[in-house]
């Protein structure tokens, strides 16, 4: 599904993300976990084609990122980390100028549809700014599964969400998109989601650590061995992804 090889980005002459690899298979779910600046949002707006690395080849499902993206965006869908829409623009409205954007179809029941899959059926007709953050959330995943993506690169959408509608979302993924492959970025790992198979561990732009996912307790005290001489604010942070 996704190949990435020899990924090197070095913003400002700051190394963020150093000879990343990673091959993702079909329907493979995988968790990059990390501390506070350790490249997690940087890699994954690079993996979905929004920065150019300095060095290194994306593709997906055969299509080069670089050379043939727009082949290669017909087959994720990307959320970033926070809600970015606002505005008087209803949902409704705002599925259909996201369809147009894609050039696709958009007959009468679709908008119906996918408001059913993220239970956003009450909210069609509201304003954007209308909408809580957790809506607002729910609007953007259903905006980057609009075209049925294969692949999902999803930047901490958890984050910041009340218990309900971490929940929802996760509940949602799972049974809607288990056939999906996803790439989910966080440094929160007691809201991880059952059904991650993979935990990739991010340091510094490295993956120091990728293992197969048996629950949190097993996966914190690997990360405690990891971080067991923490570097300046990192105690502060590696104690934040068990809070």
């Amino acid at each position: 599904m996704l190949k990435v090889k020899g990924l090197t980005h070095a913003p400002r002459g700051s190394v963020a993300i150093q000879d990343f690899n990673l091959t993702v298979g079909d329907g493979e779910k995988i968790a990059i976990i990390g501390l506070h600046n350790s490249g997690k949002s940087m890699l994954l707006q690079i993996l979905a084609g929004y920065i150019l690395p300095h060095q290194g080849r994306i593709k997906i499902r055969g299509s080069d990122l670089r050379y043939d993206a727009q082949e290669a965006r017909r087959h994720f869908g990307y959320v970033p980390s926070h809600p970015t829409l606002d505005g008087e623009w209803k949902v409704e409205e705002t599925f259909r100028l996201f369809a147009t954007m894609r050039d696709m179809p958009f007959p009468t029941n679709t908008a119906e549809d996918l408001a059913e899959k993220w239970l956003l059926k009450k909210e069609l007709s509201h304003s954007i700014h209308e909408l809580h953050y957790g809506q607002k959330m729910r609007v953007l995943m259903a905006l980057a599964t609009l075209h049925d993506p294969e692949l999902l690169f999803l930047d901490d959408p958890l984050q910041g969400l009340d218990p309900k509608e971490l929940h929802s979302i996760i509940d949602i993924l799972g049974r809607k998109f288990n056939r999906s492959s996803i790439i989910l970025a966080t440094n929160k790992i007691e809201s991880l989601p059952a059904w991650i198979d993979r935990i990739l561990v991010l340091d510094n732009g490295v993956i120091k650590i990728d293992m197969k996912f048996e629950g949190t307790e097993p996966l914190m005290q690997t990360l405690v061995e990891l971080w067991k001489e923490p570097r300046g604010n990192d105690k502060e942070s590696l104690d934040s992804l068990s809070s």
